[in-house]
């Protein structure tokens, strides 16, 4: 960082040139009769967004402004300190100084650097703006610059601040990750939510505080998964809110640094979809990796846990994979040295190898890969980092590497394996470093387009490791396997930018922290009945685009079989996972679950539906409308969600009946461009395509009809 108390210049034709680009950083500062500075405003304005921090000759920074700048909304109380947070067993509150730091122009955006002082805590600051987004980046670094450690470090973070006294109804909305759903919580009091705890997850980390009967939001998101905490809090003459991370006990040596994740605040006016919106635009701008061509691909997700007959029966699948239109053939767990052979579905035997399994696939991944690469689609590959079979440690792994508690090995023995499973412990830097080497090799030996990695864990073992010669510390285990778990990823994409990373297992759901890297996230193994698949992909929505979040057809869905023969049903078991990432999968790693076994009729929905979900899965990358409200009441209603070009353009609808007794709805669309007219194709048959003009369809309303519950409809339109 260069010296954050050189005063900073800003010319009156820099001002109008950042001003032009959305962007506009001014600092007016007053002087002394000797001419030393008094004080500086430094204010930002980026889209809707203006943030105005006053310094005072060496006191602390203050929060003068935070408004909307279109519709003058202030949501802060003026004056009011915007400290960072850091939590210490043995150091006092801090009382922090600052000083205005240096103001750098970057080709995305306006950058402010500051340092805040804190008795021998220094704290590096830098904010960062963006063109055409109401978002301000927050970017901290807190660094020891006693002679001393500092003990039992629990909590730090960007920023603390209070929110003005007569903003009136509060109310908070965050996505729960353990069970998906979209809650409305009051603030009425203190409000405390969380990221969760290792294999334990909470909330997601987009977070939306509403002025009720305003419209208008104040939005933060922390790009971080777990042990986080986000509190609005009454506190002596305020209320305050503040954003950090828990869940640790460091002690910071002396020089040492301690960065806190990178957390972006927002504001937006509208409703609930708007302001999700502004939150994605921000994420698809500055955030998430570019979409590759043809994003999403379909998937079929394949593996096998039998002895005789795996490899014969994979390229079986591979080429008729390839003639349903499959895109990304992934072979998932149970192809790794020593996999189980006794058909059960253990894909713990053997993890923690990563060389292909000769006796299974005698030809080799290598060849599989080049057979799949072949006949036209990509290859993906499945890695579990967390667990290992215990045959394997203490050779292959090393016995260091395990995860402990309180001395103990953390191990599991699920019901039916062959063998237990050891925790291996992302804290530990050798593990890590074993790792990326490993699975560099891996993506260039087997030429994979995919990289799927599971954090299926220990769940009766939330907590981190705490054995003390890792690396990390008795206190920072969970920490410290996150910080590892980024360093992989980070490490991957750099050597393999369209490598696409994909999330899996129950803890790391729609993780921000993994934001910048990954293009996937598997969101349940619960992959049916169709009503929860929507739900799910219907919540993940506002966190990922759906073009990321993956949903599966498998044959377990009893309803499969329950309307083999009734082509209606079978459309909606396939449209309710083709608003997200499609495919199909064998969840229990078994060959009776293959695809090309499942009945005709079943296969003939397949075939029609894939080439359906080519004409319009480009859409899921964009924003996404949520047509119907959903989830505030017991009563049985439609289901309806809207996905639309950047241009407005081309869109398309998917609407499912679901239980409800009404057959027919007008279903008002979003974000049409008034004037054009839209060809408009309806899915189901025999219903005749039509001409429409876009004011009609917002304020009047598409007609949709189905004849019975649970029915779906697709509705594509498109203009000139």
């Amino acid at each position: 960082m260069s010296d954050p108390f050189k005063p900073t210049r800003v010319r009156r034709r820099d001002l109008f040139k950042f001003a032009g680009s959305g962007v506009l950083l001014s600092m007016l500062g007053a002087r002394s009769a000797t001419g030393a500075a008094v004080d500086n405003d430094v204010t930002f304005v980026s889209d809707e967004l203006s943030l105005t921090l006053h310094f005072t000759n060496g006191g602390a920074h203050q929060l003068h402004s935070l408004c909307n700048s279109k519709t003058g909304f202030e949501w802060i109380r003026a004056g009011t300190s915007i400290d960072p947070t850091f939590t210490a067993a043995a150091v006092p509150a801090l009382t922090w100084s600052s000083s205005p730091g240096e103001h750098k122009q970057e080709s995305n955006g306006d950058r402010f650097e500051f340092i805040s002082k804190g008795n021998n805590i220094r704290a590096n600051v830098g904010l960062q703006t963006f063109p055409h987004a109401p978002i301000v980046e927050f970017q901290t670094e807190f660094h020891n610059i006693s002679g001393t450690s500092v003990p039992g470090v629990t909590a730090f973070g960007p920023f603390r601040f209070a929110l003005r006294d007569d903003l009136g109804p509060l109310q908070v909305h965050a996505i729960r990750r353990n069970q998906y759903g979209l809650e409305s919580i009051p603030v009425n009091g203190l409000v405390k939510l969380s990221g969760g705890a290792w294999n334990a997850p909470e909330y997601g980390g987009l977070l939306l505080l509403e002025a009720v009967g305003e419209d208008e939001f104040l939005l933060i998101g922390i790009e971080w998964e777990r042990g986080w905490s986000y509190r609005i809090e009454k506190e002596g003459d305020g209320t305050w809110l503040s954003i950090e991370v828990t869940d640790l006990a460091h002690n910071l040596a002396s020089g040492e640094k301690l960065a806190a994740p990178r957390v972006f605040l927002g504001l937006s006016h509208g409703d609930l979809d708007h302001t999700f919106l502004t939150a994605r635009h921000y994420m698809q701008e500055h955030v998430f990796p570019a979409p590759l061509e043809n994003w999403p691909w379909v998937v079929y997700d394949f593996w096998a846990t039998e002895a005789e007959g795996v490899e014969e029966a994979l390229l079986r699948e591979v080429a008729f994979s390839a003639k349903l239109g499959i895109d990304v053939f992934n072979m998932d767990a149970s192809w790794y040295l020593g996999s189980s052979k006794k058909g059960t579905g253990d894909w713990g035997c053997g993890l923690g190898h990563y060389a292909d399994d000769r006796q299974k696939y005698p030809s080799g991944l290598a060849n599989i890969s080049h057979r799949v690469h072949e006949a036209g689609m990509k290859f993906g590959l499945w890695v579990g980092p967390n667990v290992a079979d215990s045959r394997i440690v203490g050779t292959v792994i090393p016995k260091q590497w395990i995860a402990q508690i309180d001395g103990k090995d953390q191990t599991l023995q699920p019901s039916g394996w062959e063998s237990s499973v050891h925790q291996v412990c992302l804290g530990c830097r050798e593990y890590l470093d074993f790792l990326k080497k490993e699975l560099t090799r891996v993506v260039r030996d087997f030429h994979l387009d995919w990289l799927k990695w599971d954090n299926s864990g220990i769940p009766a073992s939330p907590a981190g490791c705490n054995r003390p010669d890792h690396g990390h510390q008795v206190g920072d285990g969970s920490y410290a396997a996150l910080v590892g778990q980024y360093e992989v990823f980070d490490h991957l994409h750099g050597v393999f930018p369209n490598l696409v990373l994909e999330q899996c297992g129950y803890g790391s759901r729609l993780d921000y922290g993994l934001a910048r890297t990954i293009r996937s996230n598997w969101l349940s193994d619960a992959s049916y009945p169709s009503d929860l698949v929507r739900n799910n992909a219907r919540l993940a929505s506002y966190l990922y685009p759906s073009a990321d979040n993956g949903a599966w057809i498998v044959s377990e869905d009893e309803d499969l079989t329950q309307y083999v023969s009734d082509p209606a049903m079978l459309d909606t078991i396939f449209r309710s996972r083709m608003i997200s990432l499609f495919g199909f999968g064998t969840i229990n790693g078994q060959l009776k679950e293959r695809v090309s076994l499942y009945p005709e009729t079943v296969l003939e929905s397949a075939r029609r539906h894939v080439a359906l979900y080519k004409r319009y899965r480009h859409l899921l990358q964009h924003d996404c409308y949520h047509l119907l409200p959903s989830g505030n009441t017991k009563e049985a209603q439609w289901e309806a969600v809207q996905f639309i070009s950047p241009s407005r353009k081309e869109t398309v609808i998917l609407a499912f009946r679901a239980k409800s007794a009404q057959e027919t709805i007008q279903l008002p669309l979003q974000a049409l461009l008034e004037d054009a007219v839209y060809e408009v194709n309806f899915e189901n048959p025999p219903h005749p395509s039509l001409k429409m003009q876009g004011h009609d369809m917002r304020s009047k309303g598409i007609t949709i009809s189905l004849s019975r519950p649970h029915m779906s409809e697709v509705i594509l339109l498109r203009t000139n």
